[in-house]
């Protein structure tokens, strides 16, 4: 435990020192590996601050204590992993794998390269994240088109779709980048007949997470040709266990959940702000709609 003034901050390195400590919490700091269903024991908290954006792991239970926030960071999230997509999808196109391959067997012959330049991204989920990573794309010259709830437009897209119109959406993608939050109503979005949708030139990247996509029916769509490749940041297990297909299809780039790491100074820097408004009674930052999970 370490004292600050009037608060006092315990650091728990176990479950077990979560599940002792937590009836004595008013505040908690955690990523999304916290052990939400301690929550009910938490009779005292007030405040929930999230480590990442991604806040389904402590929406799992269904609901959170009555009168408890939830906030996640949203400081640097999107500008990281936008560089992330566009990084990925630029070492594709340009064939980074085949030039080192070359230059390690000191073989001189030409590639045939492709661009970014002129194609379209999908980018499902408009949030902040969603738009850094169109302002990227828009950056090498590509079309975005957004997909969101509203179906709203907004700037930086060339045209926003309603989720009710997944499938003209998604059929006239290059790339389709998936930068949506964990919902009841994101969970398995992506399925076979959404695959079958797609451009099979299309290449799908989930920055978001894992269970969003089926991935039965990705691996599937990736072996059979009707989608030409996948980067993957996420999955449904993680890790991702080595039995997966996945890891053995050449047309599949795998990260260990590494697109938008944060430095921990920043996070101890954001919660630190939040507390001080937490105090002031002031509005907080990357506060979280229950209902919506984001």
């Amino acid at each position: 435990m370490i004292d600050s003034g009037d608060a006092r901050y315990r650091f728990c390195a176990s479950e077990e020192e979560i599940e002792a400590q937590i009836p004595e919490a008013d505040v908690v700091l955690g990523s999304v590996a916290f052990p939400a269903r301690l929550l009910d024991r938490a009779v005292r908290l007030r405040w929930i601050q999230v480590t990442r954006a991604g806040v389904d792991a402590f929406l799992a239970q269904g609901r959170l204590p009555e009168g408890v926030v939830l906030t996640r960071v949203d400081t640097s999230f999107g500008d990281r992993i936008a560089e992330y997509v566009v990084g990925h999808l630029l070492a594709r196109v340009l064939r980074i794998q085949e030039v080192y391959r070359q230059q390690e067997e000191r073989r001189w012959a030409p590639l045939e390269m492709q661009r970014l330049c002129g194609r379209t991204m999908g980018i499902a989920g408009t949030g902040a994240i969603g738009r850094a990573v169109a302002a990227r794309a828009r950056g090498l010259g590509m079309r975005t088109v957004g997909l969101s709830r509203s179906g709203c437009r907004l700037d930086g897209f060339d045209w926003v779709h309603p989720v009710e119109s997944l499938a003209e959406f998604l059929a006239g993608l290059d790339v389709l980048a998936l930068c949506l939050p964990l919902t009841a109503e994101t969970r398995g979005m992506i399925g076979a007949e959404q695959l079958a949708c797609m451009k099979p030139s299309a290449i799908l990247v989930n920055v978001a997470r894992g269970p969003i996509v089926d991935p039965s029916a990705l691996v599937d769509a990736l072996r059979n040709g009707t989608l030409a490749g996948a980067i993957l940041d996420v999955f449904a297990q993680e890790p991702l266990p080595e039995s997966c297909p996945l890891w053995s299809l050449d047309n599949v780039t795998i990260t260990s959940h590494q697109a938008g790491l944060n430095e921990p100074d920043e996070i101890v820097d954001y919660f630190l702000d939040n507390l001080r408004r937490l105090r002031a009674g002031e509005p907080l930052r990357g506060l979280v709609d229950p209902r919506h999970g984001y």
